[in-house]
């Protein structure tokens, strides 16, 4: 399982003392706030990792008010965007003058630099993916306009970010086999889409540069160092652009080069001159850096793990 980057528990506080550790972990985990809740019995755990360019938090909370007051904005020397996904429980947001309430299964994004009001009535089970302000402003040049909408409802592409977001779990972060950065450039593309910021033309000309985009990749899957910058450069267009069009068109950076490794595999073991040649080595030739993440992802692919798919053909 993937280390993380930082933990709290109320487990380690003295008895009686979880809501005000609690209050302290936050502020050093995320930014300056204030917390109520159970102040005798208040439990809760935050698990930290840095997930490239931005955090993955994971929450596990009593019942609980959380709040960030214009006086805290202002003794902070840095803010950020909150992305927030419930995997359990409800949240109800409140930040200027707008409120809604997440469910499970759907997600928000909100302000750090204007005050808000967070309300937890149950237990419940958190992401919140923080993320720099500069960097978001890259993929929502008004990333303020979107705050405060439950994305999931908002739009299509609202539900494919939410569905994105309730794959991240601590114990599934070691099974992603692409750079996180990548991952986290994918999340920012799904946000732009969800939240209708975006200017991608998917016009026949738009269709044909998906295409040429995906033949690029597939011509060069088997580099294990390949990112999307790098792609992108070739077809003369920014990393954004290159995201926002896959995306748009109904694929990612990360299932597009998965998939080209996958089918090169397959041709590999499906060729009898590299019938010698072991899985492990198949798994490099065609990009995969762990042959174990390799195995997994043909069996998940093609319903078959690669040692037993090469012996119905080749004995």
């Amino acid at each position: 399982m993937t280390a993380p980057d930082g933990f709290w528990s109320t487990d380690d506080a003295a008895p009686g003392m979880g809501l005000s550790y609690w209050i302290e972990a936050i502020c050093e985990a995320f930014l300056e706030m204030k917390a109520d809740g159970d102040r005798e019995n208040f439990a809760a755990q935050l698990t930290k990792f840095q997930f490239g360019p931005i955090d993955l938090n994971f929450v596990d909370t009593d019942p609980q008010e959380v709040w960030r007051s214009r006086a805290a904005i202002a003794r902070s020397r840095e803010n950020f965007f909150y992305l927030l996904y419930m995997h359990g429980g409800h949240m109800g947001v409140a930040q200027g003058g707008r409120e809604a309430i997440i469910a499970p299964g759907n997600c928000m994004l909100v302000n750090s630099r204007e005050p808000y009001r967070f309300s937890l009535p149950d237990k419940n089970h958190c992401l919140s993916v923080q993320i720099p302000q500069r960097w978001l402003r890259t993929w929502l040049p008004q990333a303020d306009d979107a705050t405060v909408i439950t994305l999931a409802d908002h739009s299509p592409w609202g539900a494919t970010l939410a569905s994105a977001l309730g794959n991240l779990r601590p114990d599934a972060l070691d099974r992603i086999v692409l750079p996180f950065g990548v991952v986290a450039d994918q999340i920012g593309a799904m946000l732009a889409l969800a939240t209708g910021h975006q200017d991608v033309d998917l016009s026949p000309h738009g269709g044909a540069l998906i295409r040429r985009l995906t033949r690029t990749i597939a011509e060069q899957s088997a580099d294990p160092a390949l990112e999307p910058a790098a792609v992108a450069a070739a077809h003369g267009i920014s990393k954004r652009y290159l995201h926002l069009v896959l995306a748009k068109g109904g694929t990612s950076f990360g299932a597009a080069l998965i998939e080209a490794r996958l089918n090169r595999a397959k041709a590999l073991l499906e060729d009898r001159r590299f019938a010698r040649i072991s899985i492990s080595d198949i798994a490099w030739r065609s990009g995969f850096a762990n042959p174990s993440h390799f195995a997994r992802r043909f069996r998940q692919r093609f319903g078959i793990a690669p040692t037993l798919f090469r012996k119905t053909l080749h004995g």
